[in-house]
């Protein structure tokens, strides 16, 4: 009779990922922006329900024609996920994140148009589902709802409420699943 006896010790599981990030930006005293661009991020393991997550996105919008300036928002963002459902093939997550983020934009104050970044605490929350597709590869989608900060046509600080769309490629970097037959 033969069975199968798991290794003492195994490594935490972590991946990277790469992907195209979408972004409806609310500038204060504009309507919604749609931002465009790339999100990377790293994950590990803690437990089979609970991730570190590390999660950088920059999306930028085109020139207004008004102001003649492109906008971009670049977040560095970092907190637990945890997984409620998982299957062989398919992970759903929820996460909660905080960092910072680097808002540039143009601000219309009477019939002029001022530029400016702003660099503030930001925070994130949101789900998300990863699906395997071969070997060490997955696909993984977030919405997330991104809350950041930008100078208003008064030139006050005001919130910004984000919605962010993440579709990406994942790559995992896990111990091997040693498995020693015994006789």
């Amino acid at each position: 009779m033969s069975r199968d006896v798991s290794p003492a010790a195994k490594g935490p599981e972590c991946d990277v990922s790469a992907g195209y990030s979408y972004a409806a930006v609310n500038f204060s005293g504009k309507p919604v922006v749609s931002m465009q661009g790339m999100d990377l991020a790293a994950a590990t393991d803690f437990t089979p329900r609970w991730r570190g997550v590390l999660d950088t996105s920059y999306v930028r919008a085109g020139k207004d024609p008004l102001s003649g300036h492109g906008s971009y928002v670049l977040n560095f963002l970092v907190g637990p996920e945890f997984v409620p459902a998982q299957t062989e093939n398919t992970r759903v997550f929820v996460r909660a994140l905080a960092g910072v983020s680097l808002v540039d934009g143009s601000v219309p104050v009477g019939n002029l148009f001022y530029r400016g970044w702003l660099t503030r605490f930001t925070w994130a929350a949101g789900t998300g589902v990863e699906r395997n597709i071969a070997g060490p590869f997955a696909v993984r989608v977030n919405v997330d709802y991104l809350r950041t900060k930008f100078a208003s046509s008064t030139l006050a600080i005001q919130p910004q409420n984000n919605i962010r769309v993440t579709g990406s490629l994942v790559f995992r970097f896990a111990a091997p699943h040693l498995r020693t037959r015994i006789h």
